[in-house]
């Protein structure tokens, strides 16, 4: 194998750890960057690097996962959670639970910080269980697909362009 077939295929499990950490243990509140991360990663599928189904599965399972971790998380840990995270974080994240309800599951993903914030709040009030595990993965399916969508996508719009050029 290859350095560069290496480097391909650990951007699987790289990326995915990445997502898994952002949306699971709150490391999208020191460092978001997870829209950028699978806007690049459609960019390298578009440009032949890496399978984009391979992409779409394996990233939507790491967000799925992470969410249902930060869930429990917040389930298990309550109020200890809530007391240690930014009040201003806290306060974004609740504002959009409470305007939107169900739907904050579902739309949370695409909002850097609450995309953190939202599984641990979930967990932490009590949202059920059934109902959160089916919006989050819906969630993460939209979110993750949208964006390497539009990332392979761009990819073949700017190299017609280019050829043009």
């Amino acid at each position: 194998m290859s350095p560069l077939e290496f480097a391909e295929k650990a951007s699987y499990l790289g990326s995915a750890t990445l997502l898994f950490l952002e949306t699971g243990a709150l490391v999208g509140l020191v460092v978001p960057g997870g829209d950028s991360l699978v806007l690049a990663l459609g960019v390298l599928a578009g440009l032949g690097r890496l399978d984009p189904f391979w992409l779409w599965f394996t990233l939507t399972v790491a967000v799925v996962l992470g969410q249902w971790s930060g869930y429990f998380w917040g389930w298990k840990s309550g109020a200890a959670l809530l007391r240690r995270v930014d009040p201003a974080h806290l306060e974004r994240a609740r504002r959009f639970l409470a305007r939107y309800g169900r739907y904050a599951v579902l739309l949370a993903p695409f909002v850097p910080v609450v995309r953190t914030l939202t599984p641990f709040l979930a967990g932490a009030g009590g949202v059920p269980v059934r109902r959160y595990a089916f919006w989050s993965a819906l969630a993460a399916f939209l979110w993750i697909g949208s964006l390497l969508a539009l990332g392979y996508y761009a990819t073949g719009w700017a190299l017609r362009i280019l050829a043009g050029i």
